[in-house]
């Protein structure tokens, strides 16, 4: 399900733009944050959670110690990202937030009469040379997501796990984390441990 950021009728991409002027690091997290949700829709905690009237948020942990907040809807088998900004630390919980990107026309007049499709995540990923590093990286994430709902709904441990891979909990814990250099092989021997199948396939 694509992911496409919210035009205003004026032609103005505010999220887009603020997103643009972020470091480039910080760039690419969100990126690949989208493109896990682009490619594992619908996917939950712990990077989206639900805020009520059809609105989700994406909460992207960034290079530069702060935390990026992208909020979303789905319509029309699109996901629409309409506001973007960033809580700069814990101590400004209560409400001292970075510089956002407001969709200044509201999600109501989005989703329900005129849906403002701007650029594409793929443009935009594209644009930053990134398109397909990030989608790799959002394909093993996913892999892995399915991989932890899999186990909880059979019951199976990381302990258990790793003594059926015949490797570390340590290891396990990467491969379901999606972190390091986690390998198609490892999900697909992961996967058929637990009795399902990775399928791979050009479309």
């Amino acid at each position: 399900m694509p992911v496409v950021f919210y035009r205003t009728s004026g032609g103005a991409e505010p999220v887009l733009a603020w997103l643009r002027r972020l470091p480039a690091e910080d760039r690419r997290a969100i990126g690949t944050d989208l493109a896990t949700v682009q490619f594992g829709w619908p996917i939950g905690m712990p990077l989206c959670r639900p805020l009520g009237d059809g609105l989700w948020e994406v909460r992207s942990p960034l290079p530069s110690s702060r935390i990026a907040r992208l909020l979303f809807f789905v319509h029309r088998r699109r996901i629409g990202v309409v506001h973007g900004f960033i809580k700069k630390n814990s101590e400004n919980a209560g409400g001292g937030f970075g510089p956002g990107a407001a969709a200044d026309e509201g999600y109501a007049g989005v989703s329900a009469k005129n849906p403002h499709w701007g650029t594409t995540l793929d443009a935009f990923l594209a644009e930053e040379g990134i398109r397909e590093a990030a989608n790799a990286e959002a394909v093993t994430r996913v892999v892995a997501w399915q991989l932890v709902r899999e186990m909880e709904r059979q019951g199976i441990t990381k302990a258990e796990l790793a003594q059926r891979m015949h490797t570390s909990r340590a290891q396990v814990d990467r491969i379901l984390k999606a972190k390091g250099n986690v390998t198609v092989e490892s999900l697909q021997r992961a996967a058929a441990l637990v009795g399902r199948e990775l399928r791979l396939e050009l479309v």
